[in-house]
């Protein structure tokens, strides 16, 4: 008679990976997107920039300013030495008051955002950011009264100055029609990158844009 019913390897799995963030334990969305199993495979790299298009960020967090992509070809010193038309874009650019002082307002939502997309990781310091090792540029698009007025021309900076990736945590319900979708295609079609847009938050079906655009990753909320 055959004693032997089966042999297989004796597998010793690994523990997955956990940041030394005290934060990194109450955000409960790394769990939901499976952030822990993803960094076991990959921690992003420092040459993967996003492009935080938002309501500005801080320059001075501890979690932040190590995560900022810098543009070390045109540091502040009031002239345009990269020739870009912007002069001292060293940290990004404020689209909505058209100045290099990419630090928000009075709302903290691109604080908010530039954290959760990309705080510095595993530093024992706050939160963890998604993107692990992946830097952010900051492109502030609202002006002083935090009306974001040139949120579709944050995008068009975002893809001309090497993002990878475009963060677009905003919209409506009300259309951009082709002058949005151009943007949308000129980013993904002529640099290769990855826009990503919140759907709301208003629990209803309706269509949101830029979410709702062709070749845009549309993200939903969760409870």
């Amino acid at each position: 008679s055959q004693l032997l019913e089966y042999a297989v390897p004796h597998v010793l799995p690994k523990t997955l990976y956990v940041p030394s963030d005290p934060g990194a334990t109450n955000q409960y969305h790394l769990n939901i997107i499976k952030a822990f199993d993803a960094w076991d495979i990959s921690k992003g790299d420092t040459s993967i920039v996003i492009g935080i298009i938002d309501t500005g960020t801080d320059w001075e967090h501890t979690d932040l300013t190590g995560n900022i992509y810098y543009n070390y070809n045109d540091p502040p010193n009031g002239t345009d030495d990269d020739n870009d038309g912007y002069i001292d874009n060293f940290r990004g650019w404020d689209m909505g008051d058209n100045d290099n002082n990419t630090m928000y307002d009075t709302d903290p939502h691109g604080v908010h955002v530039s954290g959760i997309a990309a705080a510095k990781t595993d530093n024992g310091i706050g939160v963890a950011g998604v993107g692990f090792k992946t830097r952010f540029l900051p492109v502030k698009i609202s002006d002083s009264d935090n009306n974001l007025i040139h949120s579709y021309e944050g995008i068009i900076y975002a893809a001309d100055h090497g993002c990878d990736v475009i963060s677009c945590s905003w919209g409506g319900t009300a259309s951009s029609g082709a002058y949005g979708q151009d943007i949308i295609n000129y980013a993904v079609y002529n640099h290769d990158a990855v826009v990503v847009a919140a759907c709301g938050n208003d629990n209803n079906e309706l269509p949101f844009y830029p979410a709702s655009l062709n070749n845009v990753i549309s993200v939903a909320a969760t409870d």
